[in-house]
């Protein structure tokens, strides 16, 4: 089953947190409580916001307990910040820790959904798709399906599942002109033993991957090309019946190939190509290989 990413970044959140801090000011509540790290965000921002003190809470999954952190709130009416109501216990275990302490309890979550097991008081985003998800700045890296459907399902750190998706020209070999790649005949390899590495190429990781326009009746002599150069990262072809005829048709088809394969980064050597990449996948940390001087990038369509 296909999930489609609906990507927030950080303004859309920031604005939609702005409108809602009027009715958290005249709720007159005395404390904001952020349960750490996925309350972070919200939770000081809305401190910036609202004049409001803060405290946290450190939620242990694995025993499914909280613990203050810190300063503990005296006055007794409160708000728990969170990025999400999820299908776990996380929000309905912290509520509970504070009510049983005599505490007056509201939340507030950045994202809520149709599978998530309790109800905020507050929040930013509601999806009633079946088939769609959010995606924060900071969960990118769920993009890689071993991740697992929940935080407590993770055998990694965060950082750890990310996993990049490399371009090949400009980025291991000098720039071919896309008019030489989709007309070149079948019969001419586009890459030769002789050929030189670029001086800027990078050295991949053993978990990376290579994603090329090149049609995959030029596999062989590309593959070739790589090992004489000691480079054995898997190489995605296109098919040699699917047509790219434009950079945003290629730009397309290499972001939404990264991500069905689950990679969070993508590394163009194409300026313009890693812009419709960004401005297309959002989801995805886009960069501009640039000659070996990376440029992180962020567009809108």
């Amino acid at each position: 089953m296909n999930i489609r990413n609906i990507y927030l970044d950080y303004n859309a959140i920031s604005l939609r947190l702005d409108t809602l801090a009027k009715d958290i000011m005249s709720a007159n509540f005395d404390g904001l409580v952020i349960i750490l790290r996925g309350g972070s965000f919200a939770g000081m921002h809305l401190a910036f916001l609202t004049g409001l003190p803060y405290y946290f809470l450190r939620y242990d999954r694995k025993i499914e307990k909280p613990a203050w952190l810190g300063n503990i709130p005296e006055k007794k009416r409160l708000l728990i910040c969170e990025d999400f109501a999820g299908m776990g216990k996380t929000l309905i275990n912290c509520k509970k820790f504070l009510v049983d302490l005599g505490y007056d309890v509201s939340t507030l979550v950045i994202c809520k959904d149709r599978k998530s097991a309790s109800t905020p008081d507050y929040y930013c985003f509601d999806c009633q798709e079946t088939n769609a998800r959010f995606l924060l700045p900071w969960e990118r890296y769920r993009i890689n399906p071993s991740t697992g459907t929940a935080s407590e399902n993770q055998e990694l750190l965060d950082h750890e599942y990310e996993r990049t998706a490399w371009d090949m020209d400009g980025v291991f070999i000098d720039g071919i002109k896309s008019a030489q790649i989709h007309n070149g005949s079948e019969g001419t390899p586009f890459l030769r033993d002789q050929d030189p590495i670029a001086k800027y190429a990078p050295v991949p990781l053993t978990q990376d991957i290579i994603i090329s326009s090149r049609p995959v009746s030029h596999k062989e002599s590309t593959e070739k090309w790589f090992r004489t150069h000691n480079i054995y990262v898997p190489i995605i072809f296109r098919d040699d019946d699917v047509e790219l005829s434009t950079l945003e048709s290629v730009a397309k088809w290499k972001g939404s190939r990264a991500i069905e394969l689950g990679f969070t980064h993508f590394v163009s050597g194409n300026s313009e190509v890693a812009l419709f990449i960004a401005a297309f996948y959002p989801e995805l940390r886009v960069i501009w290989w640039n000659q070996g001087h990376p440029i992180s990038l962020q567009a809108s369509k």
